[in-house]
């Protein structure tokens, strides 16, 4: 590991003997973490050094342990706008998520009997490494922890009207909807676009590339930070390119059993079981 940055590709894991630790994976395993033996870092994820130690990795975690607010971005790949017969926005369109969406990258969700109409949402997320309010786009980097996979879940039953009365949050705030990971990648180390992609039970449904954001990780952190205190953990959730169930024909919204899996070059990818409760 170098010594100019503290972590590669973080992971938040239980060893065998089900202690967690946070590791650090190397680029080259990323598609079969489990069972890796990985070296382990000492501290919270913020203050992280290495202890010398190492780990076999059998169970993955949330990379981060909570977070205190999902913020979303809507709309911001050009494709996905297209497809929902939307304009592209002159600002970036801000919902949130609450805490307890947080789950992990092979956690299964549990779909509440309300939540009809299921989508998926494969998303570059970037969590907030420091606290800051006003922050300006050339210094917006340094307040990057590093970038994760997530899928924002939705139900478009509790997104669209009437049901709506016209806004997001409710659609994508249950519990679990937010699974992330299964890696936290240094921010020095992404320097090229990133390959996104979206997979239910194995079928090609979201290939997109994170250079096709209308508003990219700089003007997001400028924008969400105006008058506005962005906290320490929060995540930021940059938006979707196209391939959404509700776009495609006969609209082939999410069933109890489907497995999700969301996928982005350099960070991995993150398998979802939804288990849809009685009445769903």
């Amino acid at each position: 590991m170098s010594s100019s940055i503290p972590f590669h590709n973080l992971i938040r894991f239980l060893d065998e003997s089900l202690v967690e630790h946070y590791g650090d994976i190397k680029e080259g395993s990323l598609d079969n973490i489990v069972g890796s033996r990985v070296e382990t870092l000492h501290g919270d994820v913020y203050n992280l050094v290495p202890d010398g130690q190492t780990a076999v990795v059998h169970e993955l975690l949330p990379p981060i342990v909570s977070a205190p607010i999902f913020v979303c971005i809507g709309l911001n790949y050009r494709d996905h706008a297209k497809e929902a017969e939307l304009e592209v926005p002159p600002n970036p369109v801000v919902f949130t998520k609450p805490a307890d969406a947080l789950a992990g990258p092979t956690s299964d969700i549990i779909v509440p009997a309300d939540a009809k109409m299921m989508d998926y949402e494969a998303e570059l997320c970037v969590i907030i490494g420091k606290t800051g309010k006003n922050i300006p786009e050339d210094e917006a980097l340094s307040y990057v922890l590093g970038f994760t996979a997530g899928n924002d879940l939705s139900s478009r039953y509790w997104q669209r009207p009437p049901q709506s009365g016209g806004q997001y949050c409710f659609a994508k705030s249950f519990d679990g909807f937010a699974p992330l990971g299964p890696t936290i990648v240094h921010p020095s180390l992404v320097t090229k676009p990133l390959q996104i992609q979206t997979r239910v039970n194995g079928e090609l449904r979201q290939n997109g590339s994170t250079s096709e954001m209308v508003f990219n990780v700089k003007q997001i952190i400028a924008h969400v930070s105006r008058g506005t205190t962005l906290r320490k953990g929060t995540i930021i959730m940059t938006g979707t390119p196209a391939g959404i169930a509700g776009k495609m024909p006969g609209q082939p919204w999410l069933k109890h059993g489907d497995v999700v899996e969301v996928g982005i070059s350099q960070i991995g990818h993150l398998r979802n079981k939804l288990v849809f409760e009685a009445g769903n």
